[in-house]
């Protein structure tokens, strides 16, 4: 009988150890609290697609105001390219972020300010605005300016390959629009942008003027 008790309690704890072990293991397949999936992906992957989306269709906006505006035919082909380019980010940053949101990831921060993203500006200025080519480029230069700047953070922090690869995109060919819209703009008016250029890595921004003092109205 005591033979049979000593057996019994054996192979509860074998048991108990047992659960203990899948316990463990599925919580390390399982992410960690900080909202990571199993793929890697992290709060920032989150919270870029989300933002970038806002940031992108802010673009398309001006961008259609540009094609009935603007006078000049480069700036009405690149507000054409911009339009088809962002739209089909936007459908692949829904896909990805949804594709997260199933996976629990949280969303995290980009800790960057309106400014720092270009987000701050008010579009409706195009409408109004005399010199509209002039007033389109500063205003689209700075808000590329903030995507590029968007895109530094998840190359930084995020880890979702899709998102890396986007960012990477985002950098190369929104950073080439700036330096054809600043060609443009020292060809037709004398000076570069106000905005400035391609923004350095880990530039430091006046989050007061953010860089729009002088713009074309």
């Amino acid at each position: 009988m005591q033979m049979k008790r000593t057996k019994s309690r054996l192979a509860l704890a074998a048991g108990v150890v047992a659960v203990t072990l899948v316990s463990l293991a599925l919580v390390a397949c399982g992410g960690s609290s900080d909202g990571d999936s199993e793929g890697g992906a992290n709060g920032v992957d989150r919270a870029f697609a989300i933002e970038m989306i806002d940031h992108h269709e802010m673009a398309i906006k001006m961008a259609k105001i540009a094609e009935d505006r603007a006078s000049k035919p480069q700036v009405r082909k690149l507000a054409a390219a911009v339009i088809v380019a962002q739209q089909s980010e936007i459908d692949q940053l829904k896909q990805i972020d949804k594709q997260l949101a199933d996976e629990n990831v949280e969303i995290g921060e980009l800790g960057l300010s309106d400014s720092m993203m270009g987000m701050n500006m008010d579009d409706s200025m195009l409408m109004r605005s005399k010199k509209f080519d002039r007033a389109f480029i500063d205003m689209m230069i700075k808000h590329h300016q903030g995507a590029i700047r968007m895109a530094r953070v998840e190359l930084a922090e995020g880890k979702d390959p899709q998102l890396r690869e986007l960012a990477q995109a985002i950098i190369r060919d929104q950073s080439t629009e700036i330096e054809e819209m600043n060609a443009w703009r020292m060809a037709w008016y004398g000076k570069v942008s106000p905005a400035g250029g391609v923004p350095d890595q880990g530039e430091a921004m006046d989050e007061e003027t953010g860089g729009m003092e002088g713009m074309g109205h």
